[in-house]
């Protein structure tokens, strides 16, 4: 969760205030290749990062809630919780620096278009293109779905089982919820963006749908901007010490109306 929330805050910081000055100037500012490829970076890099990493996590809190005795020795710990999660950060970084900033192609870049066209050379690469398009977007939102899907199912079936565990029904009801919230809202731009990629990988034209594709692609953005909203839904300890009622609520303090004796005309003669 930590790791996705730093991979949302970078977008947020570098993407969105780029994509807001194209609005307003109509051209990428400054119009020099550093700031397409850095732009292009965060925007396909660092979005299909948060992907492989949201995926990881379905398939962890599979893991997590059916399957914690691993997490409880040292050494399975480390190779089931922390290690996938530093190879897949370390896979993210190498492969989009190597396709972006060090293309094995010659980049166009087109500063009248919102990210320079988004459209990298590499992507025009049979193996690389391919590559980035199934394994870095399409398997990894299919992972999402089937694993939060096979989470509520079987779920649904120990309910019963785990009725006189009270607390451990609780504990698995809440990370489930979490993690079905969290791909809901992950999973309602990007499954019908992965079917148009999907779709044009397997030969229908560039053209259709382009229009659909490119609304649930700025959809995206509601992703990372509403994926911290989420995870604070679900941490007991910091709701609490925010307030969010009072802060929702606008609730005033009340004020303890004071009485003042007022004088007698006998006591003001005097």
């Amino acid at each position: 969760m930590i790791v996705m929330l730093i991979i949302g805050l970078i977008i947020e910081l570098v993407d969105i205030p780029f994509y807001l000055k194209f609005l307003h100037s109509g051209i990428v500012q400054p119009s020099i290749p550093f700031i397409c490829m850095l732009w292009w970076f965060i925007d396909l890099g660092l979005y299909n990062g948060f992907t492989i990493i949201m995926s990881w996590s379905s398939f962890h809190r599979y893991l997590f809630i059916f399957h914690e005795k691993i997490f409880l020795q040292g050494k399975k710990r480390f190779v089931f919780h922390y290690l996938p999660l530093i190879i897949l950060l370390l896979y993210i970084l190498i492969f989009y620096i190597y396709v972006i900033i060090f293309p094995p192609c010659k980049n166009t870049f087109d500063y009248t278009l919102p990210v320079c066209n988004n459209y990298p050379c590499y992507l025009d690469d049979i193996v690389l293109g391919i590559w980035d398009s199934v394994m870095n977007s399409i398997v990894p939102t299919f992972v999402v779905c089937i694993s939060s899907v096979t989470i509520v199912i079987r779920v649904h079936y120990q309910k019963r089982r785990l009725v006189n565990q009270r607390n451990q029904w609780r504990r698995q009801r809440k990370m489930m919820i979490q993690l079905i919230s969290g791909s809901i809202l992950y999973l309602i731009p990007n499954i019908p963006l992965n079917v148009s990629i999907f779709a044009h990988l397997c030969g229908v034209l560039e053209s259709v749908a382009v229009e659909v594709e490119r609304y649930f692609d700025f959809l995206c953005y509601f992703v990372v901007i509403l994926y911290p909203l989420v995870c604070l839904g679900f941490v007991s300890e910091v709701r609490k010490k925010m307030q969010l009622r009072r802060l929702f609520l606008l609730q005033r303090a009340q004020r303890n109306a004071t009485v003042i004796p007022q004088k007698t005309h006998e006591q003001i003669v005097r």
